[in-house]
């Protein structure tokens, strides 16, 4: 009889790890402000209920303090207070953190278009080439991917701590515009005063986002890229793209095809990425058109 309670007390132990529910904590900061954090979440929320039958349950919650990227990606380098976060990729993040290279932004995550101080439109329109937009300042945020590449290709940068801190410069006239991707710009219009949209430029350069997790945490890793994999299979991927809000409409809200576009090189994508990024067409500028 010992012998038969102890093996269903073992046959329960294994029941409940087998079936344990994971808590996965995002990150989170000026809630509801920036809308495009929606999209990422409701992606990985699909990536989660993708994967639940080989993983089980999951309870997403907000993380108990709001943190700005660079505090959060520290947070998951050490494994503490957040699980995921999703941002641009770098060959020193991850290296840093555990990626999962999949793209989230279905290869449209390397087209910026501007944000400019309002009645600073005419400045911009008569820009015939990149030579001429190299003379005037960018402004970025000082730990961003996008700092590293924009300096690399020559051009002129002025940075700041964070998203507020910009946002103020530009309106002040501390710099002349402020590369967007192209989920993010139509959202921040609308939240800051005296800066609209730039309507005859863009930058390219390959920068996907992804999902990242820590190297301590290889579980999760696996459940959102299995979930996701199989979302990409079945297509709930490409619909939740095509109709969310954050997403649905920036490819002809920005009007790439009516713009100039300006191409520049990555060198701060690891190997791994450099793969991925052969792989997707809509890095392809003729794309654009579609």
């Amino acid at each position: 009889m010992n012998k038969l309670k102890i093996a269903a007390c073992w046959l329960l132990f294994i029941s409940t790890f087998v079936h344990a529910t994971d808590t996965i904590l995002y990150p989170w900061y000026d809630e509801d402000k920036f809308k495009e954090d929606a999209y990422y979440l409701a992606l990985l929320t699909l990536a989660l209920e993708s994967s639940k039958e080989e993983f089980g349950d999951y309870q997403l919650k907000k993380a108990v303090q709001p943190m700005f990227q660079n505090r959060a990606l520290v947070e998951i380098k050490y494994n503490r207070n957040l699980s995921v976060a999703w941002t641009m990729t770098s060959k020193q993040r991850e290296q840093e953190l555990n990626p999962i290279r999949i793209p989230l932004l279905r290869g449209l995550g390397g087209y910026r278009i501007f944000l400019i101080k309002q009645g600073q439109q005419q400045l911009f329109s008569n820009i015939q080439n990149a030579k001429q937009l190299k003379k005037l300042f960018a402004g970025q945020g000082r730990d961003w991917p996008d700092s590293f590449i924009l300096t690399d290709n020559d051009y002129r940068l002025i940075t700041g701590p964070g998203h507020a801190t910009l946002f103020n410069m530009l309106q002040h006239g501390r710099f002349d515009y402020m590369p967007r991707a192209l989920h993010e710009a139509w959202n921040e219009v609308k939240m800051f005063e005296g800066v609209q949209v730039e309507t005859s430029l863009a930058l390219h350069y390959p920068s996907p986002y992804y999902f990242f997790v820590s190297n301590d945490n290889p579980k999760l890793k696996k459940r959102i890229e299995v979930g996701l994999r199989k979302a990409e299979e079945n297509g709930s991927f490409q619909r939740l793209f095509d109709t969310h809000p954050v997403t649905q409409n920036m490819l002809s809200a920005a009007k790439l095809a009516d713009r100039q576009i300006f191409e520049l090189k990555n060198a701060f994508m690891s190997v791994e990425t450099q793969q991925v990024v052969e792989k997707i067409p809509l890095f392809n500028s003729s794309k654009i058109h579609h």
